[in-house]
């Protein structure tokens, strides 16, 4: 298959998938689930893009990855200290307990 065969296919399968989506909407079609994420179109274009482009499926991978790893708030050390930059005081504390 050559390049603007493939570019014409994927926009196609975009409209497909467009009017599919449209249908859903408006009958609840049941064969057919909820929209979560990214719909296919962008998945294809993306992976073209990055076919073109070498750099662009480190960005992928790195955006892929993130996904997958929660931020949690509490991570990490546990807090020996307190700042309150209203009131331009901080406290900090030696570990064991000693003040």
């Amino acid at each position: 298959m050559t390049i603007p065969g493939l570019v014409i296919g994927l926009v196609g399968f975009a409209v497909l998938d467009r009017a599919g989506l449209w249908a859903h909407r408006r009958f609840r079609l049941p064969w057919r689930r909820d929209e979560v994420g990214r719909p296919v179109t962008a998945v294809a274009v993306g992976e073209l893009d990055a076919f073109f482009h070498g750099t662009h499926r480190h960005q992928q991978e790195q955006r892929r990855s993130s996904l997958m790893l929660r931020d949690e708030e509490d991570d990490g050390a546990p807090p020996r200290g307190r700042v309150d930059l209203d009131a331009g005081t901080a406290v900090v504390r030696r570990p064991g307990g000693k003040a």
